[in-house]
């Protein structure tokens, strides 16, 4: 039997097990970024807020790519103070890492069977496939500062239905398991995983970029980034302490605070970092 969009979430569990004080609901948003910056001095007064909802029509992805989604996608954003984050001003470059990271732990405990990785600087794989993407954003408002991560999870939609270019490159937890699942559950995960994973950061910083390494899909692998007009290309050594992309190119090393990995492939050669 289907179920209504409200009856999907059970927000009293969220707000019993998890860090969120206030949930911001609705059946059908375009954005729900969006809605987080335009309610953004509210969803402050109660940090950390979420904004959820059962279908995104208009989600927003990094550089303003539109990040395509259908019902059955887990498709919210969580408001902080970044006051409230264990975090300094200058980790909080580690904002889509550790937002990364922390799906990345939440989709591995229901797809056990497959190897789940983070991919620089925003982006969650299942194999070779994309199965979340992450657009963190800084705004103020009345004189505060405040962050958005915006999360959208591949979950109970099934990409058969996607655009066969978006079909090539992207999967969801459904077509791996060919198996629905409980989003509260999920939603739930994300949340824990993300308060760990902050902590983790801020305090033993060594120990949270060792295990984004170890998880990072494109360490030792050959890669293209765009950075703006131009293109770096070179062996990719690892993520460094500032969240950056470390790329080694003819001795050259080349640190990327932001890009867009268009390429990569596996060469024969073990990373160091």
């Amino acid at each position: 039997m289907s179920r209504s969009p409200a009856q999907l979430f059970d927000l009293d569990a969220v707000l019993r097990t998890t860090m969120i004080r206030h949930v911001e609901y609705h059946a059908v948003l375009e954005s729900t970024n969006t809605t987080a910056l335009e309610l953004l001095s509210p969803l402050l007064d109660n940090s950390p807020s979420l904004v959820l909802t059962a279908e995104q029509t208009a989600g927003r992805g990094q550089k303003g790519n539109v990040w395509w989604s259908s019902g059955g996608a887990l498709t919210c954003s969580i408001v902080i103070d970044p006051v409230t984050l264990p975090l300094s001003p200058e980790q909080r470059a580690l904002l889509s890492l550790v937002s990364g990271l922390a799906v990345r732990d939440a989709v591995s405990e229901f797809v056990t069977d497959r190897t789940v990785a983070v991919k620089w600087p925003n982006d969650v794989y299942v194999g070779n496939h994309k199965i979340c993407g992450i657009l963190a954003e800084q705004h103020s408002v009345d004189g505060r500062q405040g962050l958005i991560i915006g999360i959208g999870i591949n979950v109970n939609n099934s990409l058969q239905q996607a655009p066969v270019e978006i079909r090539m490159r992207a999967t969801s937890m459904f077509d791996l398991l060919n198996r629905s699942f409980d989003v509260t559950a999920v939603l739930i995960s994300v949340l824990t995983h993300l308060e760990r994973r902050f902590k983790q950061a801020g305090q033993q910083l060594v120990s949270f970029l060792a295990e984004a390494n170890h998880r990072h899909l494109l360490n030792g692998q050959q890669v293209i980034v765009k950075v703006g007009e131009s293109l770096v290309t070179g062996q990719c050594m690892g993520i460094d302490d500032k969240g950056n992309l470390v790329i080694r190119d003819k001795g050259q090393v080349h640190r990327l605070s932001s890009g867009v990995v268009v390429n990569w492939h596996t060469i024969a050669v073990q990373p160091f970092y």
